[in-house]
């Protein structure tokens, strides 16, 4: 493939984390969610590159990211209808709940957190983001909205052009920490996660992070609370 007769492999490891940019990440995820792809296939084609060029971290994180899929495929056949329940693995309700304010201005890039409010508007508009996008996308929704995590990984099964069962739920679970991880769930500072991937604020621009349409959160004590 074009991935490989470039020098892009050998940078994978520094560039996956970036926001913006085509060829920062493989993009072979849709191809491998629709069986054009089989993880063999790429992981032959990453062993031909380490002979042809070189082997080093990013060639191996490569490889790495394909066993964590192949891990969660694993996962999804063990977990069976676990994988969707709000307890997940832990059998642990977590402290969130489900408001359709909160939930429509996440779908909606309405929060008022502008890198997130970027994130989704690529997602509604490309059907794809990357990795880091998706951490912060997910992390927000639990942590900073209080939201079922299971209305997250619904719509993004709704809009990833990617859209992978396994990877999916087993991802929202992790964030959520209703997973397999002991260490519980994952919450990203915005703020942080904003000075390091954004500094200039360049992605946040480019999809309209600071739209006019912001709202605030709205505040619910807890005794009006859906359950």
């Amino acid at each position: 493939t074009q991935y490989f007769a470039d020098a892009m492999p050998s940078t994978y490891k520094t560039t996956r984390n970036e926001l913006d940019g085509f060829n920062n990440t493989t993009k072979f995820s849709t191809w491998l969610a629709f069986g054009c792809l089989s993880a063999k296939q790429v992981y032959k084609a990453v062993e031909d590159y380490e002979q042809s060029n070189t082997a080093n971290e990013s060639t191996y994180w490569i490889k790495f990211e394909l066993l964590w899929r192949e891990y969660f495929k694993w996962h999804a056949l063990k977990a069976g209808n676990s994988l969707f329940s709000f307890k997940g693995q832990k059998q642990t309700k977590p402290l969130t709940t489900f408001t359709p304010t909160r939930f429509a201005a996440w779908c909606n890039g309405t929060t008022p957190y502008p890198l997130v409010n970027a994130i989704m508007e690529e997602l509604n508009a490309t059907g794809y983001i990357s990795n880091r996008a998706r951490q912060i996308a997910a992390s927000c929704l639990v942590n900073e909205l209080s939201l079922d995590w299971r209305y997250g990984a619904a719509y993004f099964e709704q809009q990833l052009i990617d859209y992978d069962v396994a990877a999916n739920w087993g991802n929202w679970q992790y964030i959520a920490g209703v997973g397999v991880d002991p260490r519980g769930g994952r919450h990203f500072n915005i703020q942080k996660q904003t000075a390091q991937f954004d500094p200039n604020g360049i992605y946040t621009n480019k999809w309209h992070g600071h739209s006019n349409k912001t709202q605030q959160l709205d505040h619910l004590n807890e005794v009006d609370w859906p359950i």
